[in-house]
Order: structure tokens, then C-alpha cells, then sequence
């Protein structure tokens, strides 16, 4: 079995260490030894000669050669100064055997001149990384490996500083991976190296992501899908051209994007996942108030502070600059319309100024993304919100039943796998019983119905008894009862709307037919009309005549992800103006959230 760093054969290969034949063979990165010897390392099924060196530090691809005896295996100077062994010594080798998944997205390497001295050279990234593929092809490349190779009549040497597996996440373990056609290489070098690298913000914009495509559901993404889509389009497609083609175009990079919503629909998680899947810095994450300071002038400097990094990295570096990533989680804590706050200091115009200044201003910069997130839009000042700053606005809403379906089985996956969901546990019926629930009351639920499941394994009068993992099954009765103890905190559950209906619908008559179908035209002018978001109608009519079930029953019908009930007892015992806040808030949530 192999791990994804490979594997290695049990027989261990003592051999003695030789020069390599020729000068021009050392710039190969290729080991040599007999054609005897060579058998004792292909890896099976293919073409490859892999072999394990120096306690697992580095992997020599082989191949023979003729001046080369049995037993003995020739390294050049970088090779042996790595393995710290010297010609006449003796190094052990394992055969190597990659592992399924082991194609290199991404290669970082430093560059330096193998004689250093005042020489200074202008190396053009997109050409040397074509160069650099077709010369490694299927050489495996490891963490801290150097490597010693011939550019335009310099000898160079490349170390390894980061190595990236195709669909695989950072983790602490040895970074490895095998040189491909698609393996994309980020050079970097010194100041006092005398090597300059162009042209590398032009292979770096096709590399913008570190995957090649997104499964959003293994990000840990449910339900929004479209929207990302939209982010992309709007955020990201004019940032995977190289430059001379955004400039023939004669557009600006979007420099800003809100998303909105409300509270736990997933705006955060979002934010933090485009934050991961981007090359480049590491995403700076703001909490709103963490900026705010009671010393004069303390807050507007923390706002200067936040692009500092890519002040610098644009004056230094051009268009070739890295995109750097500030994402502020409740930005409206910060950004309030101007003269809407009356503290007498004026911090929060003066913040706002300094934002605008800095993503906009005269000397604006072009390798930021600001990520603003929020529930409360309205709050916002325009000026943040027009063209040229926050202007891709992305609404983050409820999820529909699929979406809901997606988010419940990330939440459930692990139990899954593990065997501890019970074979009774549907899905699809929990989605379409949890209208209104937002992504993290979904995942409250899960938590909920597992603690039914844990609690059933554990004995109130023994507390140490052993626990037998086995038997430790979550059971669609337990989702269910955890239905009841999260309840959405956005719109009436669907349990509250089927309470109106106890009995259901009795059919009486082409009269009340034709007051349905009305009702249910009206719910699908608002579903898909753009001139005519907003529809009332009054049912009227005695008692008991089935106003509040047909009311409920258009609800359920229309399955709109926000749907809510205000009656005259969740009003008792309030004053008139609590009355008024509670319906205003109630018709800022639906066409906010819906």
C-alpha cells in the first residue's frame, strides 16, 4: 500500500559512489548506473526508475550508462552535497514507488547562479518554466531538493521551496510530487543573486487557483453554487488572462465584493474558502470592530496597515505583485453611512475615507481584493458600493431544498463513511422538511441528532463504562427530534405551516379551487417577475372558513425559502411601537433573505 507521499521496496541497494561520466550528463538531475543494476528500480508498470536516497530526503530518477560498473551509481556535485556523501562512499537506495495521485500543480523554486558574482541576468518566467518542464519531466521533486541545470549558456541551480499535489491540501508532512506537463512553476530569487524574473505575473494569472476546477461540496460549500458562479465571473474571470489581454479590452480588475445576507447562510465560509483556493499571500481576515481604537488617528492607521503589504509589493514588484486577499467579516460595524453615527469624533467618516482612499483613491492599487461581508446592507455608505469599489454584490440567501440537501449530507458525510448514519436516515425528507433553515442551523441539527445518538450510548449511573463504538448509531428519529430543538430563526418551519392545516385541505368546490389558483398566480408573479417583487392579498371571509390553511398552504406550495407567520398572539402583551418593530423587521428579513 502507498501513502501519498510513495512508498519504498523493502531491498535495500548499497552502492559506491561515482562522478557523473560527462559535464553535460550533471545537468540532467538524472543518477547513473549499469544496466544490471537498473532493473532493481523501475516502477512496475511503467517507464520510470525511481529510487529513495539519504533517509527518504530526495528521489533520484535513474538511467544507465555504459562507463558506469555494477554496483556503483554516479551523482553529480549538487546530488552527492544533498546526500552528504563524497565519490568512494557508499549510499543505500530503495526503490521508490509513487503513488496514484502524485502530479505536481505547483513547483516554487528559488533561483541562484551556480558561480555567483556580479553577473546579472533577466530570466523570462513563461519561457524558463517551458524549459523546465520538458527537461524533468517525470522527475519527482522534493521539499529542499536543489537541482543544477543550463539556461541560455548559465549554469543555474533551482531549490525547492514549496511543492503543491494536484486536489491535495497543505498538511505538515514531506512535500513531494512528480514534474508534469501542467506542472506550474513560480520561480523567485534574491535581491543580491543578480537574477531578475519577468513575465511571471504572466504565467501566474493563468495559475490564479490552485485547483483546476471546484468541487464546492468537498470545500465544505452547500447549496451555493449559482453564486459562486457569480463571484467568479465577476471577481476572478478577468484575473486568469495575462495582462496584455485585460489592457487590450480596456478593463479594470474588480477590486471589491460584498456578500450579504442573513447570519448563518454561509457568507463567512465562502469568503474563507475563495481565501484558500487563490495562489498568492494569505488571505488577511479583519473582524470589523477588531479595528476600532479610542486613540485619535489609531483606527484610520490600522486601515493603512491592512495594505501595507501590498503597497510594497506593488512598488516593488509591478504588475508582477501577488493578489493579496483582506476579507472584513461584519464591515458594517466599521462602514456606516457618513454623518449617520453621532459620537462626536467623526472615526467612522474617517474610515470610510480612508477605504475609499485606499481601493480607489489616487494612488489605488491593483492587486487587492477586499472581501466585505454582512447582514445589514442597508447600513453600508453608498459611496463603498458603487463601480471601482465594492461592486460585486452577491446576495447569500437561504438555501432552496437542494441546497439544503447538498449542506446536509457535507454535515453527515463523516458518519457516512464511518458507518455510524443508520441505513433509516433520508435525506431528501429532512430537506423538504426544513424549509426556512439556514446552512449553520443545518448543521446544528446534524450536532443535535448525534448528541441523541452519543447520549443513548452513555449510562447516568456509571459515567466511566466503557463505550462500544459499534453501536453508536444516528437515526432519522433522532434528526427528527433535532428538528425540534433548532428551530430557524428566519421564517416559520415547515412543522409551524403544516400546524395551520391539521386537517389539510377539503376540497369544496370550484369556488375555493379558483381562490387557490389565484393565490398560487400571485406566488409565481412574485417568483419570477422583476417589475413586481412585491404582491399583497387580503383573504377575507367568517371564521373557520379556511383562511389561515389556505394561507399555509400557498406558503408551503410556493416553496420559497423564507416564508413567516405573524398572528395576533406572538403580539400579546407588546406595546404599539414594539408591535411596528417586530413587522418591520419581519419585512426587512423577507426581502433581504428570500
Amino acid at each position: 500500500m502507498t501513502s501519498r507521499f510513495g512508498s519504498q521496496s523493502s531491498g535495500v541497494t548499497t552502492m559506491n559512489v561515482i562522478n557523473t561520466p560527462s559535464a553535460d550528463l550533471a545537468l540532467t538531475n538524472l543518477a547513473y548506473c549499469s544496466p544490471a543494476d537498473l532493473l532493481n528500480f523501475r516502477v512496475p508498470n511503467s517507464n520510470l526508475f525511481l529510487a529513495s536516497v539519504a533517509g527518504d530526503s530526495f528521489v533520484l530518477s535513474l538511467a544507465s550508462h555504459p562507463s558506469v560498473n555494477k554496483g556503483q551509481i554516479a551523482l553529480n556535485s549538487v546530488q552527492r552535497r544533498h546526500a552528504k556523501v563524497s565519490t568512494g562512499d557508499h549510499v543505500s537506495l530503495n526503490r521508490f514507488i509513487p503513488p496514484e495521485d502524485f502530479n505536481l500543480a505547483l513547483l516554487t523554486v528559488e533561483l541562484e547562479f551556480v558561480k555567483k558574482g556580479s553577473k546579472n541576468e533577466q530570466v523570462d518566467a513563461v519561457l524558463l518554466a517551458n524549459q523546465l518542464r520538458k527537461r524533468f519531466i517525470n522527475q519527482v521533486m522534493t521539499a529542499g531538493q536543489r537541482v543544477v541545470f543550463e539556461y541560455h549558456g548559465n549554469n543555474y541551480i533551482f531549490t525547492v521551496n514549496g511543492a503543491a499535489v494536484e486536489g491535495q491540501e497543505k498538511s505538515n508532512a514531506l512535500e513531494r510530487g512528480i514534474i508534469t506537463n501542467e506542472t506550474y512553476f513560480v520561480f523567485e530569487a534574491s535581491n543580491d543573486s543578480g537574477i531578475k524574473i519577468v513575465n511571471q505575473r504572466e504565467g501566474a494569472n493563468s495559475n490564479i487557483f490552485r485547483h483546476k476546477e471546484f468541487n464546492l461540496q468537498s470545500l465544505g460549500i452547500g447549496g451555493l453554487s449559482a453564486e459562486f458562479a457569480d463571484i467568479f465571473r465577476r471577481a476572478f474571470a478577468s484575473r486568469v488572462f495575462p495582462p496584455h489581454v485585460t489592457s487590450k479590452l480596456g478593463i479594470k480588475h474588480v477590486k471589491g465584493m460584498l456578500l450579504y445576507g442573513p447570519p448563518g447562510t454561509g457568507k463567512t465560509l465562502m469568503a474563507r474558502q475563495i481565501g484558500k483556493m487563490l495562489n498568492g499571500m494569505e488571505p488577511k481576515i479583519v473582524n470589523g470592530p477588531e479595528v476600532l481604537s479610542k486613540f485619535v488617528g489609531e483606527t484610520e492607521k490600522n486601515i493603512r496597515d491592512l495594505f501595507a503589504d501590498a503597497e510594497n509589493d506593488q512598488r516593488t514588484r509591478g504588475d508582477q505583485s501577488d493578489l493579496h486577499v483582506i476579507i472584513f467579516d461584519e464591515i458594517d460595524a466599521i462602514c456606516k453611512s457618513r454623518g449617520s453615527t453621532r459620537d462626536g469624533t467623526g472615526v467612522h467618516d474617517s474610515i470610510v475615507n480612508q477605504l475609499l482612499t485606499k481601493i480607489d483613491g489616487v494612488e489605488s492599487l491593483n492587486n487587492v481584493l477586499l472581501i466585505g461581508m454582512t447582514n445589514r446592507k442597508d447600513m453600508l455608505d453608498e459611496a463603498l458600493l458603487r463601480p471601482g469599489r465594492l461592486e460585486v454584490q452577491v446576495e447569500i440567501s437561504l438555501p432552496d431544498e437542494n441546497g439544503r440537501l447538498q449542506i446536509l449530507q457535507i454535515h453527515t458525510n463523516k458518519m457516512k463513511e464511518n458507518s455510524f448514519l443508520a441505513p433509516d436516515v433520508n435525506l431528501q425528507e429532512l430537506a423538504a422538511r426544513t424549509k426556512n433553515y439556514s446552512g449553520a442551523e443545518l448543521e446544528g441539527v446534524a450536532k443535535s441528532a448525534v448528541s441523541f445518538a452519543l447520549n443513548r450510548q452513555l449510562s447516568m449511573d456509571d459515567l466511566t463504562k466503557p463505550v462500544d463504538e459499534e453501536s453508536i448509531k444516528v437515526t432519522m428519529d433522532d434528526f427528527l427530534h433535532a428538528l425540534y430543538e433548532i428551530v430557524p430563526a428566519f421564517g416559520a418551519s415547515t412543522d409551524d405551516l403544516e400546524r395551520s392545516r391539521l386537517n389539510g385541505m377539503v376540497d369544496c368546490g370550484d369556488r375555493h379551487k379558483h381562490i387557490y389558483q389565484r393565490a398560487m398566480l400571485l406566488v409565481e408573479q412574485v417568483k419570477v417577475s422583476k417589475g413586481s417583487p412585491l404582491v399583497t392579498c387580503l383573504l377575507e371571509g367568517p371564521s373557520g372558513s379556511g383562511k389561515t390553511a389556505l394561507a399555509a398552504t400557498a406558503g408551503i406550495d410556493s416553496d420559497f425559502p423564507f416564508v413567516k407567520i405573524i398572528s395576533a398572539e406572538s403580539m400579546i402583551g407588546l406595546h404599539e411601537s414594539t408591535k411596528c418593530a417586530q413587522i418591520v423587521k419581519v419585512s426587512e428579513c423577507q426581502f433581504s433573505g428570500s
